[in-house]
């Protein structure tokens, strides 16, 4: 790798503009004075406790005692790895659980052409969106079809009955 003198050039002066905003920055602070801590710079506070002034806080004090409990904490007796983190207070998650169907439909042959797509389903000649038993076709690719089951789960079956020799039975 060759570094040109202009890039070298550049990378220096970029590097002296960087230590300059640094050091400038550094010396002018912040803009806001720092709080100074009552007898901290070497006077004596203007006012001293026994002195009259403006009130110390504007706050009430309040006795502690008076606090009442916080509220008791809802399923403290249940084990972390027994809940759902994701769920709040009372919620109960519905889980869409796929509905037993019958086997997966038997896919035969597949017609694959540009404008036309069809499939051997179960001895039938089937387009996309044609129901094949409780099965409704979605898409057909070359190698396989997707269905979508009653449940809306999609499947993907492949060609069966291909023996070594590419020939079904």
């Amino acid at each position: 790798m060759t570094i040109k003198k202009q890039h070298l050039q550049l990378a220096i002066g970029a590097l002296v503009v960087a230590v300059a905003w640094s050091a400038w920055s550094y010396s002018r602070g912040s803009g806001r004075p720092a709080p100074l801590a009552p007898g901290g710079d070497g006077q004596p506070p203007l006012l001293g406790p026994d002195q009259p002034g403006p009130a110390r806080s504007s706050v009430p004090s309040v006795d502690p005692a008076s606090i009442s409990a916080p509220p008791s904490v809802q399923g403290a007796t249940e084990s972390a790895s027994s809940r759902d983190p994701f769920l709040f207070g009372g919620e109960v998650r519905e889980a869409a659980m796929p509905v037993a169907v019958g086997p997966e439909p038997l896919v035969r042959a597949i017609l694959f052409a540009p404008s036309r797509r069809l499939a051997i389903v179960e001895n039938r000649v089937v387009g996309v969106g044609d129901q094949v038993g409780d099965f409704k076709v979605v898409r057909i690719e070359r190698d396989a079809v997707t269905f979508k089951t009653p449940s809306g789960w999609p499947i993907r079956v492949s060609i069966r009955g291909q023996g070594r020799g590419g020939a079904g039975r």
